[in-house]
């Protein structure tokens, strides 16, 4: 984590927000509901993400999970180290062989509708999770059975020792409202009904055209919440949600670049945080082993002998990240250190060209096939919506060029897994991955992008058992290791940088977040709730 003066506008993005959110809650519900809600203080955020959805059997994006985490109650969460700690579970034991859990509920929990939760809750959501989620389907593998003794126990069984179970970040929805749709994918989900600290208001009310506010619950059994309503501003460019910070429009705010940093840096009253978060953005280049050329693993190690990573780095987001090694985050606990990590050579590039059947025949500075006489060209396919990928691919063609290779890319306007499809013809593409708190959601995730590189490893997928199972943190580390490793040699995929997360936060106006960014490194996408509950106004 890396602290920068003059950048404490993203909290008072956030401070803004907050405040619209209580504001709006207790006019848009009853009496009642609107006397256990907190209107002040209010605290607004600037994001520069748009929400594709409040349904979390659909959604997939950042700011959702984030909504989710303010709404919602898991059985655990996530605690502000990293380290999961009881929410909604009182206590709980496990059988001898480690494969039956039974939870026992704390007594009292109440949605923001006023009905209670129970067991049944629980089950539902798990059951549902599994069948219809993108975001949480991977939580519930291994569950074979829920069942539900009484009202505030649950006993869940698996087929094998679930080491995460605890890290798994289930949102317990209530079965009363989901039981009732025709289609659980297709419920917008307006209200978001949640036994969590907050509540979002049914009509948003912001000076933004696009906002989100949230409401604290003042009856919340985990604790009232410093702030009283949240709201989230949409910004559809960094400088705009930066200048919100700045000119104090905004208390916090989230997701901007490098180029903010610059302008941001002197800012009276604006305290700056960027830094790698265990669900930062992993840049990552992605082979189709199906392809002619990259069905061969010394192929791909080519492209990667001529890749200049920390030129991409540089020139994306001027040194504001790390450069890349493996699929897991140097933010978690299992980051695997490479004991050996393939060096730039362009001569070792050069060399496996000439092994595979291609050589400048003619003279001209291009490889060509002995065979065909036609000039090696590899396609590249990114998104537009990836701001980084058009100056990787810039720096990649550069790079292929130093070797006599022509690298012919195509941006799309929309995701590139809509494009690079697995009968579809490329070669390589530019992914933004997302990192993981969970070893084995993590190893998960990477697993489910086989389809489309077409990549299959015996070796990854045993050892990835082996990770379930896994309860020993030293087992753990171990196997998530040799997990990197096995993604390294392989060479299916390159993982050219972590991206920082860059927040800022008003500390003009707040306090009460210092000890969560001692810990989580972050204030805000860190997978836990502990900022929210923490800030605080200052005391004038």
């Amino acid at each position: 984590m890396k602290w920068i003066t003059g950048t404490p506008r993203r909290i008072a993005a956030l401070a803004v927000c907050c405040a619209l959110l209580a504001m709006t809650a207790a006019c848009n519900r009853g009496g009642e509901e609107a006397g256990r809600l907190k209107d002040e203080p209010r605290f607004t955020i600037a994001v520069t993400e748009m929400l594709d959805s409040l349904n979390p059997f659909t959604a997939e994006g950042k700011l959702a999970q984030e909504f989710f985490l303010l709404v919602y109650d898991p059985l655990w969460r996530i605690g502000a180290d990293g380290e999961p700690v009881n929410c909604l579970v009182e206590d709980y034991s496990q059988s001898s062989d480690q494969l039956t859990w039974t939870i026992r509920l704390r007594q009292g929990v109440t949605f923001s509708n006023g009905t209670r939760l129970t067991s049944s809750d629980v089950q539902y959501s798990y059951q549902m999770m599994a069948l219809h989620s993108e975001m949480y389907d991977a939580c519930c593998d291994g569950i074979v059975d829920i069942r539900c003794p009484d009202e505030r126990t649950v006993v869940i069984t698996t087929s094998y020792v679930k080491g995460d179970m605890r890290l798994c970040p289930v949102p317990i929805l209530p079965k009363s409202v989901w039981n009732q749709q025709g289609s659980v994918e297709r419920y917008e989900n307006a209200e978001m009904i949640g036994s969590g600290p907050f509540v979002r208001l049914l009509e948003d009310q912001g000076p933004r055209d696009v906002s989100w506010v949230f409401q604290a619950r003042t009856d919340y059994f985990g604790g009232e919440p410093h702030i009283g309503t949240l709201c989230f501003e949409y910004y559809a460019t960094e400088t705009g949600a930066a200048r919100a910070l700045s000119t104090g429009g905004a208390d916090a705010a989230i997701g901007m670049t490098d180029v903010q940093l610059v302008t941001l840096e002197g800012v009276p009253g604006v305290q700056l945080v960027q830094g790698v978060l265990p669900g930062s953005d992993i840049w990552t280049l992605a082979f189709n082993t199906r392809s002619d050329l990259f069905s061969n693993v010394s192929l791909r190690q080519m492209v990667e002998s001529c890749l200049d990573r920390s030129m991409i780095l540089s020139m994306s987001s001027g040194d504001a990240g790390r450069v890349g090694s493996v699929f897991a985050s140097p933010a978690t606990d299992y980051f695997y250190t490479l004991p050996v990590q393939r060096p730039v050579d362009y001569n070792a590039a050069r060399n496996s060209l000439y092994l595979f059947g291609y050589d400048d025949i003619d003279a001209d500075g291009l490889m060509e096939s002995r065979v065909t006489r036609e000039d090696m060209v590899i396609r590249l396919y990114t998104s537009e919506n990836d701001d980084w990928a058009s100056t990787a691919a810039t720096v990649l063609e550069g790079d292929l060029a130093q070797i006599g290779v022509t690298l012919r890319w195509t941006t799309t306007e929309g995701d590139v897994r809509d494009i690079c499809t697995p009968k579809a013809n490329w070669d390589m593409c530019l992914l933004n991955m997302n990192g993981n708190i969970d070893p084995v959601l993590a190893a998960c995730d990477l697993r489910d992008y086989g389809s489309l590189t077409g990549w299959q490893s015996d070796n990854f997928d045993a050892l990835l058992e082996r990770l379930r199972i896994c309860t020993d943190p030293a087992s753990v580390q171990s196997y998530a290791g040799q997990l990197q490793q096995t993604v390294y040699d392989e060479s299916v995929y390159i993982f050219l940088a972590y991206a920082n997360d860059i927040q800022g936060i008003r500390s003009d106006r707040w306090t009460g977040y210092e000890d969560v960014l001692d810990t989580a490194g972050g204030l805000f996408g860190t997978g836990s709730v502990d900022a929210y509950m923490s800030i605080a106004p200052l005391a004038s």
